[in-house]
C-alpha cells in the first residue's frame, strides 16, 4: 500500500508541476500573437506579389489560428470547472455543534471529486501538449516576423492606414483567403504569357461549397480590379458542351454588355460572335464564367476564340469543381481551394452558429460545436447551414442532437451541396425528403430562403394544418428552397436549390 500511495503522490504531483507551466505558457502566448497579428494586418496593406512572401503569410495566419484556438480551448475549460465548482460547493452548515461537511456522504463525494480532478488531468495531457507544440511554432514565427516585415516594406501600398481588415469575420471581407485573393489578383494584373495571342484563363477549383464565386465575386469588387478594366462580366456556365450551350454563354456574356434583353432570344452563333466582338475588340475585360461543370474540348476551345477579341491584359476566370475540367482548358496554373483548417474553421463556423451571442457565455455549447465542427471538412457553405440550425436554439440538448445526426450521417467522408442540405433536412420539423440539388441566378416565385424554411415546414403547405388549403403550385407538397452562396446582392449572385418533398407520415 505505501508504494502504490508513493507511486500514485509522485504521479499528482508530476501532473501538478506540468499544470503549473500552463499558466505561464498561456501568458506567453498571450503576449506574442499581437506582434504576429500586427503583421498579418499590415500586409492587408500591400500588394504582395512574391509566392514566397505569399507562402510565409499563409504560415503567419495559419499560426495565428491555433494561437487562438488553444488560447480558446483553455478558457472553455476554465469556464467550465468554474460552473462545476458551483454546482459542487459545499456549504457548512452547523448542526447541534456538528459540522455538516463531516458527513460520510459528503466525504465521499470530496473523494470522487478529488478522483474527477486526477483523471481529468490525464485526459487533458494532450492539450497540454498542443498548447507546447502551437507555443513553438508561434517563437518560430516571432522569431522571423522581422524579417518579414522588411521585405513588406518593399510591397507597394495599397490601403490606407486606417482600413485595417481584422483576423476574423466582418461583413463585406472574405474569410481567411488573403492569399488566394493576392494570387487572383496578381494574375489580374500579369501581361500575357501567351505567343498564341489567346486570353489567359484562371481555373479556380474546389469541392462544392468551398467558396469559389465568393472569392471571384470580391475579386471582382476589388478596387484596383475595377480600375483596371473596362468591363467585369460574370455569369453562371454549369455546361459548355454543345452549340446550344456556347449560344446560351455568348447571350448572358452580350445580356451585361449591351443590357439587351432580345438578344436573349437570338439563335445565330456567328451573329452573337459578331456583336461580342465589336463589344470587346477596344477593350480590356474580365470575365468570370462559374460554376463550369462539364466541358467538351471542341466547343470550349471554340468559346476560347471568341473571347480572345480584346485588348491585351483581357483575362477570364473559370471556376469549377472538376479538375478534369482543367485539362480541357488550355489555362494558366489553377488556383485550389480547399477546407478551412480546424482551427480557421471553427472561427468561421463559430461566427455563424453563435450570431451576436457571446461563445464565452456558453462554453458547453462551444464545446459541443467544436466537435461538431470537426465533422463538416471545413466546408464554408456546411458552417452556414448547420450554423443557422444551431443559432435559432442555443439549448445543448439541441445541439448534441445535430451531433448525433453528424455522426451517424458520416458527412466527413463526403461533404457535397447533397450531402450539406440532406443533413439539413434531417434535422428539421417532418424530416422532409431532398430531391435534387440544382443551380439558379435569382429568387423565384415558389422559392423560400433557407432562413424562412424552418417556419415554412411548420405554418406553411407541408404542414397537416394547411393541408386542404392549397399547395405550392403544380408540384404539390413539394418545396423548392435557396441556399445563397453569398452575401452579395441577388442581382450577381448564384444560389444553390434544392427541391424536397413531406414524407408520406405527412
Amino acid at each position: 500500500m505505501g508504494e502504490i500511495v508513493s507511486k500514485g503522490s509522485s504521479f499528482i504531483i508530476d501532473k501538478y508541476r506540468k499544470y503549473t507551466l500552463v499558466n505561464e505558457k498561456l501568458e506567453t502566448i498571450e503576449q506574442l500573437l499581437p506582434k504576429i497579428k500586427s503583421a498579418i494586418e499590415e500586409s492587408e496593406r500591400r500588394w504582395i506579389t512574391n509566392e514566397q512572401l505569399l507562402q510565409w503569410l499563409k504560415t503567419l495566419i495559419h499560426a495565428a489560428y491555433q494561437a487562438d484556438y488553444v488560447l480558446e480551448t483553455f478558457n472553455y475549460r476554465r469556464m467550465l470547472e468554474i460552473e462545476e465548482k458551483a454546482r459542487n460547493k459545499i456549504t457548512t452548515v452547523n448542526t447541534n455543534g456538528r459540522n455538516y461537511i463531516q458527513s460520510p456522504h459528503n466525504i465521499a463525494k470530496r473523494i470522487r471529486t478529488s478522483y474527477n480532478c486526477a483523471k481529468r488531468m490525464v485526459m487533458d495531457d494532450e492539450e497540454i501538449t498542443q498548447l507546447g507544440s502551437v507555443l513553438q511554432r508561434l517563437e518560430r514565427a516571432i522569431y522571423d516576423v522581422s524579417e518579414y516585415r522588411k521585405l513588406l516594406e518593399k510591397c507597394e501600398v495599397t490601403v490606407p492606414q486606417a482600413l485595417r481588415t481584422p483576423l476574423y469575420m466582418e461583413k463585406g471581407r472574405v474569410f481567411s483567403r488573403q492569399v488566394e485573393m493576392e494570387r487572383i489578383i496578381n494574375f489580374l494584373f500579369l501581361p500575357s504569357t501567351r505567343d498564341d495571342q489567346r486570353v489567359d484563363i484562371l481555373p479556380l477549383l474546389g469541392d462544392e461549397g468551398m467558396g469559389k464565386t465568393t472569392l471571384a465575386l470580391h475579386a471582382c469588387n476589388n478596387e484596383r480590379v475595377r480600375n483596371h478594366f473596362s468591363f467585369i462580366i460574370f455569369i453562371s456556365v454549369l455546361c459548355v458542351e454543345t452549340k446550344k450551350d456556347l449560344v446560351l454563354v455568348l447571350r448572358k456574356i452580350l445580356d451585361q454588355l449591351c443590357c439587351n434583353h432580345s438578344l436573349l432570344f437570338e439563335e445565330d452563333l456567328f451573329e452573337l460572335q459578331w456583336l461580342i466582338k465589336q463589344k470587346l475588340k477596344k477593350e480590356k475585360f474580365l470575365i468570370v464564367l462559374d460554376d463550369v461543370l462539364q466541358v467538351d474540348q471542341i466547343t470550349w476551345s471554340v468559346l476560347h476564340d471568341y473571347l480572345s477579341c480584346g485588348k491585351e491584359g483581357s483575362k477570364v476566370i473559370a471556376a469549377s469543381p472538376s479538375k478534369e475540367a482543367v485539362i480541357k482548358f488550355d489555362t494558366v496554373e489553377p488556383i485550389e481551394l480547399m477546407g478551412f483548417q480546424k482551427e480557421e474553421y471553427w472561427f468561421f463556423f463559430r461566427d455563424h452558429a453563435f450570431g451576436s451571442a457571446k461563445p464565452e457565455h456558453h462554453p458547453k455549447l462551444a464545446i459541443i460545436g467544436r466537435e461538431i465542427a470537426k465533422r463538416m471538412q471545413g466546408s464554408p457553405l456546411a458552417a452556414k447551414i448547420i450554423g443557422k440550425l444551431l443559432r435559432d436554439k442555443l439549448s445543448a440538448q439541441h445541439w448534441v442532437n445535430v451531433l448525433k445526426v453528424l455522426v451517424e450521417h458520416r458527412l466527413w467522408a463526403s461533404c457535397t451541396v447533397f450531402d450539406i442540405c440532406s443533413l439539413f433536412l434531417k434535422l428539421i420539423p417532418g424530416h422532409p425528403r431532398l430531391l435534387r440539388v440544382s443551380y439558379g441566378p435569382c429568387l423565384g416565385g415558389n422559392e423560400i430562403r433557407i432562413d424562412n424554411l424552418e417556419e415554412e415546414l411548420i405554418s406553411g403547405p407541408f404542414s397537416k394544418k394547411r393541408e386542404n388549403r392549397g399547395t405550392m403550385g403544380p408540384e404539390g407538397n413539394r418545396l423548392r428552397v435557396l441556399v445563397a452562396k453569398t452575401d452579395f446582392p441577388t442581382n450577381c449572385c448564384m444560389y444553390h436549390t434544392f427541391e424536397m418533398e413531406a414524407c408520406s407520415s405527412y
